[in-house]
């Protein structure tokens, strides 16, 4: 009896997909992307960065759906 574990067959991943964010960056305004933009104040920045995530979204979302038929498997 050993206390150490046996190791299981490991299960290969599936590949990433990539394309969904590939095209939501491609379709974002580079500006929202920065980290800070010159002379921008702690509250834009956040501000900037919230309306970043929420068009990311909405571009993740689009993208899911045009590549939904491109998808095999």
């Amino acid at each position: 009896m050993s206390i150490i574990p046996l190791s299981l067959p490991r299960q290969p991943n599936p590949p990433l997909r990539v394309a969904p964010l590939a095209y939501a960056l491609s379709h974002m305004e580079p500006e929202l992307r920065e980290l800070i933009l010159p002379g921008e104040s702690w509250d834009e920045m956040l501000a900037r960065r919230e309306a970043a995530a929420d068009i990311l979204d909405d571009l993740l979302a689009e993208a899911g759906e045009e590549f939904a038929g491109a998808v095999s498997v």
